[in-house]
């Protein structure tokens, strides 16, 4: 088979190695609402446009099968889109439903598909995990000053130029103003900044502790979510900490997964036997910065269940929810809102997106070290976000991150390594010096590999 089926992204303009399509969906993202123009009922963000551009494009190139054939987490894509969008139509009528569903479906496919389709080898991964953990450590030279000026530097200089609002003020944390960035809330750029850490240990530093140029980059990383003064961050950067420091110290142990996952059961159920508040609720109360934030999540839990339990089916699509009357309309419970506004069979079609996605991609064996790298790095990060998404709603920016990242794994699942994946020149193997007059050695011959899994979740 020619290279060009093989690599579709061979004639895609790329900027830095990675397609240009992906870089101005990441600038749109760093764009505060502010910018961004009105179009009916519709606000339409830099990144919206983009993906709403694309999206047509993308469902032909994949209906097509030139970068890879659909498969069944695809089918779970179309089929959460359809059923948000009859939740929404349910709620608000055709019209209203339409509307309001057509620009999730933009959000929430298109941003899947656009790292589904762009992203489909382990070098196009890398080039990406190189510029993602760039630009996060490129932005300290702005959220430095901005925790220890009190000046918003990049966020309102683009709502100035948007005339939109400045960023709004909210209590310093840990003697620092909580960072914005070009985001519209420290938490979104909390987020945007952890979610690049295990990128930055596996790809830029390839897990060499003496790597100085990468442990640098993977040290901005840390620094610049720590700027953000934000739970929710943090929680994303200690979970890929947590399983980064597992994978290296338990690395030759082949069930070393097998028993994480049993520790956590055991946690899990030791909890729930021995004290007298729910595992949730032990959660929340140690990983958020106060006890009124976490009392205020445990309502939202209580609250938030009792309302999927009166609308299992098709949720409450965008309506409002019954609360306590001093309880904000904020739901800070990404997995709880889905199941809220759009019903249990979205959100099982959500994890089992996710979870099934990783289980497939994360039970191939026999692969090269780069490809080990890449997928520790995509694995640990969606584990983070994960977990935080627990106690934060992933709004916005962080919705179509999130997306994106699951989308961008896919090919971790459906592609095999190539011969270039083996050779040295990536960083997995080194070549020793060539004596004069010796014959240059060809790179060594892939190693045979297990049969791909059949397309099935569990």
């Amino acid at each position: 088979m020619p290279r060009d089926a093989k690599d579709p992204n061979k004639k895609t303009r790329k900027f830095l190695g990675v397609p240009l399509v992906i870089i101005l969906f990441f600038v749109g993202m760093m764009l505060p609402t502010s910018v961004s123009v009105s179009a009916g009922g519709l606000r339409l963000s830099v990144y919206r446009i983009v993906l709403i551009i694309m999206f047509l494009p993308m469902m032909l190139a994949l209906l097509q099968g030139h970068r890879g054939k659909l498969n069944t987490f695809d089918i779970l894509v179309f089929g959460h889109s359809i059923w948000a969008t009859l939740a929404l139509i349910k709620w608000g009528g055709l019209a209203q439903g339409i509307e309001s569903g057509g620009i999730y479906v933009v959000e929430f496919a298109g941003a899947y598909f656009l790292g589904r389709l762009y992203i489909r080898s382990c070098s196009d991964f890398f080039a990406f995990a190189h510029v993602f953990v760039g630009i996060t450590v490129f932005l300290l030279i702005f959220t430095i000053p901005e925790s220890l000026t009190s000046q918003h530097i990049l966020h309102d200089f683009f709502a100035s130029i948007a005339g939109g609002a400045r960023a709004p003020y909210i209590d310093q944390r840990l003697g620092l103003e909580r960072a914005f960035g070009p985001f519209d809330h420290p938490i979104l750029y909390g987020v945007f900044s952890a979610a690049a850490f295990s990128m930055a240990f596996y790809v830029v530093q390839n897990r060499d502790l003496m790597n100085f140029r990468g442990f640098a980059m993977t040290l901005g990383v840390c620094i610049a979510t720590f700027l953000s003064a934000s739970g929710g961050p943090y929680v994303v950067l200690m979970a890929q900490m947590f399983v980064v420091t597992w994978e290296r110290v338990l690395n030759g142990l082949a069930a070393r997964w097998k028993i994480l996952f049993a520790m956590f059961l055991a946690a899990y159920f030791s909890i729930d036997l021995l004290s007298n508040r729910t595992p949730f609720h032990v959660f929340v109360t140690y990983f958020t910065f106060s006890t009124q934030s976490a009392y205020n999540r445990i309502n939202i839990w209580n609250y938030g269940t009792a309302e999927v339990a009166r609308h299992p089916i098709f949720g409450i699509g965008l309506g409002d929810w019954v609360r306590a009357p001093w309880m904000s309309d904020s739901m800070d419970n990404f997995w709880l809102l889905i199941a809220v506004r759009y019903g249990l069979p979205a959100w099982f079609m959500l994890v089992a997106l996710m979870f099934g996605l990783l289980f497939l991609a994360g039970s191939r064996k026999q692969l090269p070290q780069n490809w080990l790298n890449a997928r520790h790095a995509w694995a640990f990060t969606l584990f983070g976000i994960s977990v935080a998404a627990a106690t934060v709603h992933l709004w916005n920016a962080l919705f179509v991150l999130f997306m994106f990242l699951i989308g961008s794994g896919v090919w971790m699942y459906d592609t095999d390594p190539r011969p270039e994946d083996y050779d040295s020149g990536r960083g997995t193997m080194k070549r020793l010096p060539q004596k004069s007059g010796q014959t240059r050695r060809r790179p060594p011959a892939p190693r045979p590999m297990s049969p791909r899994p059949k397309e099935t979740l569990f």
